[in-house]
């Protein structure tokens, strides 16, 4: 009875082993045949992908053009704010020119004179030019603020000049004040 009971628990092993071997040979073919369903793209078709690429191109040139524009901004700003800076400083020079119409003795003429030339060369040192008062009137550099007829000048030319006028890289700060010959 043991050796059937043996015989028996050996058969039993065997239809296990069988039947796991079974299970993993249709796992398999299973497998198998999930893989072989699914279509492999040929090498010459392109997957989509993100433009993660361009998006940074692009992102970097807005950037740059950002940059760019504070900068110039920047430029611009502190151009204005020095202007505006020699602008509130030009009636204090104005007092050089009345000062030595007024003053009769020489040694005070003359110390008057050499700040006004100091303060002058600093400013032309700084970019900021006077304008010639001479000549031609020229309406986008000069201002007429009286006419005369009887200087010895041709029509159309300046007589006197009342105010310096200056420019600042170009750009006129405050034109010049003249009499023009009518």
């Amino acid at each position: 009875m043991k050796q059937k009971q043996d015989e028996q628990n050996e058969n039993d092993e065997l239809n296990e082993k069988e039947e796991f071997s079974q299970e993993n040979e249709i796992d398999e073919a299973e497998n198998n045949q999930n893989v072989e369903e699914r279509p492999i793209p040929p090498p010459e078709e392109e997957i989509e992908t993100p433009n993660y690429l361009n998006d940074l191109l692009r992102v970097q040139a807005e950037f740059d053009n950002y940059r760019k524009r504070m900068q110039t901004a920047l430029g611009d700003a502190r151009q204005d704010g020095f202007m505006d800076a020699i602008t509130q400083f030009l009636p204090a020079l104005d007092s050089f020119k009345m000062a030595t119409d007024m003053i009769t003795d020489k040694n005070t003429l003359m110390g008057i004179k050499f700040i006004e030339k100091g303060i002058l060369d600093t400013l032309s040192k700084m970019g900021v030019e006077v304008i010639d008062a001479s000549g031609k009137f020229d309406p986008n550099l000069h201002q007429a603020i009286d006419t005369d007829s009887t200087a010895e000048v041709e029509s159309g030319y300046i007589v006197k000049e009342a105010y310096k006028g200056f420019t600042y890289k170009g750009k006129v700060i405050r034109y010049s004040q003249v009499i023009v010959k009518k």
